[in-house]
């Protein structure tokens, strides 16, 4: 019999996976000094993606899949959602703000909803603020080749970070079952166009399987067995493209396709796919106001 189990606030971290080609005292000055002319555009090719994403609205169209062991589709479910991104600010410093998504539900498998989305469609194209100048210095990057896609040369770069220790799990006890946070090493890599230097492809992999135990169960009054589980598979990727809007003419960097594949042998849902799909960019000029609907 499986446990009840959900992944509590999913958030691996990225630590040190590197490869034999990671830079280190050997590496020749010419190449860390082209490495960081790189960077320094990709970053604000970041800066003009991030600040084109305050002006428009789109739809999203989010599809939920429970897997097979051999990864096709067991069940599914499919979310459609009016999405804005509005400009949060951190302080009065006018740099120092995060881009904050708000949907509107639509649709739940083609049929109208007006409930409120729960925690379950929590999915969303990750920042690539860890790109901007100031907070590049979190991560090590090393340029990891060239390749051609689409006519387009592109730079593909691996990012890697100091490391946090080994894979850890936190526990938190609900009224069924429990939910669990993970924090585990990742490898990152980035492509990027070497004429414009946008980022056109995102990808992130769990830098190694690993196997950890659940909490001991309390029930009718005594423990029960400990429970083991695999972590085998944690992959996201993300395809940008570019969108021309009128009035006035300009082309802006957009999200178009997301995924998310995570495998957790022993799980009561051990294989999990979401894929989110953008379309219907259009351009906005008035204000937006949200009204934040109480819990229940």
């Amino acid at each position: 019999m499986k446990y009840g189990l959900n992944v509590w606030l999913l958030a691996l971290a990225l630590l040190a996976c590197a490869p034999a080609r990671a830079q280190g005292p050997e590496a020749k000055p010419a190449e860390d000094e082209r490495l960081e002319r790189i960077l320094g555009k990709v970053g604000e090719g970041v800066a003009r993606y991030q600040a084109g994403l305050f002006s428009i609205t789109f739809t999203e169209t989010l599809r939920r899949e429970e897997l097979r062991e051999d990864m096709t589709a067991k069940r599914s479910k499919e979310y459609v959602f009016d999405s804005v991104v509005l400009r949060e600010a951190l302080s009065a410093d006018a740099d120092d703000y995060y881009p904050r998504l708000v949907r509107r539900l639509k649709t739940i498998d083609g049929k109208p909803s007006k409930r409120r989305p729960g925690p379950e469609v929590n999915y969303a194209v990750s920042s690539l603020g860890f790109l901007l100048p100031k907070h590049r210095g979190l991560a090590r990057f090393t340029l990891d080749g060239e390749e051609t896609a689409a006519g387009r040369r592109l730079y593909r770069i691996r990012m890697l970070s100091p490391g946090e220790g080994e894979p850890r799990v936190e526990w938190k006890r609900r009224a069924v079952g429990f939910r669990f946070r993970v924090v585990a090493p990742l490898v990152y890599l980035i492509w990027a166009d070497a004429e414009t230097f946008d980022v056109l492809r995102l990808e992130s992999h769990l830098a190694a399987p690993f196997e950890f135990d659940g909490p001991r169960a309390f029930g009718f009054g005594r423990l029960g067995p400990s429970r083991h589980f695999k972590y085998a598979a944690e992959d996201y990727l993300v395809r940008f493209r570019r969108q021309q809007f009128k009035d006035p003419e300009q082309t802006l960097l957009v999200p178009e396709y997301a995924e998310w594949t995570q495998v957790i042998e022993g799980a009561s849902r051990p294989r999990t796919r979401a894929t989110l799909r953008f379309s219907n960019y259009q351009r906005f000029r008035s204000d937006v106001k949200i009204i934040e609907e109480p819990d229940n």
